[in-house]
């Protein structure tokens, strides 16, 4: 059974006793709100777990930057101590390795910070991506299933002298918008 049939039947069912069932409006809303607390309670966690333990992963990798960036500082320390006790004659070489060094440091440095900029970036748009894709599949699973509550409900609640019924009007209905459209 379509949307359109679904809305179709409930309208027919309003306007059947001469006013609005609130009654049935009611009953369904509490029925999609225990729904809604039942999804909310079982899933809470879950979906809590799973941003921890990609929280942690992420930490864990930007230590990891920090670890590289600790062991370049190490590396141009272990440099330095050795350059100390260079004797003057190679002071030259002893620039020159300096130099180096500092360079290395540096693009080391660069390269992990650059390295630890890039994996937040994407930690973060891992974490959107995958937080935007849980939301989708809560709500496509909530619908689906609202969906078929409703249509369950309503064909256990329709007898088949009402589904002529509404057949009937349907396509009255159709022919009489169809003469509209035409003489427009």
């Amino acid at each position: 059974m379509s949307g359109f049939e679904i809305l179709n039947l409930l309208v027919a069912g309003a306007t059947e006793g001469g006013g609005f069932n609130w009654r049935f409006v009611i009953e369904h809303a509490v029925n999609l709100l225990i729904l809604l607390g039942v999804l909310f309670y079982f899933l809470k966690d879950p979906v809590k777990n799973f941003l921890a333990e990609r929280s942690n992963s992420i930490s864990s990798e930007i230590d990891e930057a920090q670890h590289q960036i600790a062991e370049a500082k190490k590396k141009y320390e272990e440099y330095a101590q050795r350059l100390s006790g260079i004797e003057q004659e190679v002071n030259s070489l002893k620039e020159t390795i300096v130099e180096q060094g500092q360079k290395e440091k540096e693009g080391l440095i660069k390269q992990a910070t650059q390295s630890a900029r890039i994996i937040k970036e994407e930690a973060r748009e891992s974490i959107a991506r995958q937080t935007s894709m849980a939301k989708q599949e809560i709500q496509s699973e909530v619908v689906a299933h609202a969906l078929s509550l409703a249509e369950e409900l309503i064909s256990k609640n329709i007898s088949d002298s009402d589904r002529k019924r509404f057949i009937q009007n349907f396509t009255s209905n159709l022919e009489g918008q169809s003469w509209d459209q035409s003489q427009h």
